[in-house]
């Protein structure tokens, strides 16, 4: 079943918004300084905590404080593989050169291909399942936060050699 959403967030901040049929699906809500969030379905309550930085992963626990899935970042090849305990694994990675188009794919069945403009973008899904369509928003966001933080400490260097 293909299905296509919409979703939205802020100009400065790392809340998105899913809508389906112009109702809200779900809703994924970023901590400030982490990498990790909130997420709000109709299904339920989901925590995605990061922890590491030479080997960076991301839990996902439900209500219940189970680990349901692990996302494992590929910092140099901007890639990330998720594993569900149900035995699902799933790779994402970027489309395009200018980061604007990215997808989640099992490389059987189910795809979910993702696109975006400033702040809004769609999602054309196969799946019907928000947990695996919220984990392709969340790891988009965290390559950003790694790129805006990687563009912020190359303007501090530049603007400290400068003055020195």
């Amino acid at each position: 079943m293909e299905q296509i959403l919409n979703w939205r967030k802020g100009l400065f901040d790392s809340n998105y918004q899913v809508f389906g049929n112009a109702l809200l699906k779900f809703s994924l809500n970023f901590s400030s300084l982490k990498n990790s969030a909130i997420a709000t379905t109709q299904q339920g309550i989901y925590l995605l905590r990061s922890e590491g930085f030479s080997n960076p992963e991301t839990k996902i626990l439900n209500n219940k404080n189970e680990v349901i899935a692990i996302i494992r970042y590929d910092w140099l090849n901007f890639k990330a593989k998720i594993s569900f305990t149900s035995g699902e694994e799933f790779d994402w990675g970027f489309q395009n050169s200018w980061l604007s188009r990215w997808s989640l794919n099992n490389h059987k069945d189910k795809q979910i291909i993702y696109s975006s403009s400033t702040n809004s973008g769609l999602i054309h899904s196969n799946v019907d399942d928000d947990l695996f369509i919220l984990t392709g928003l969340f790891v988009r966001e965290y390559y950003s936060r790694i790129l805006y933080g990687f563009i912020l400490l190359i303007l501090v260097l530049s603007m400290t050699r400068s003055i020195f």
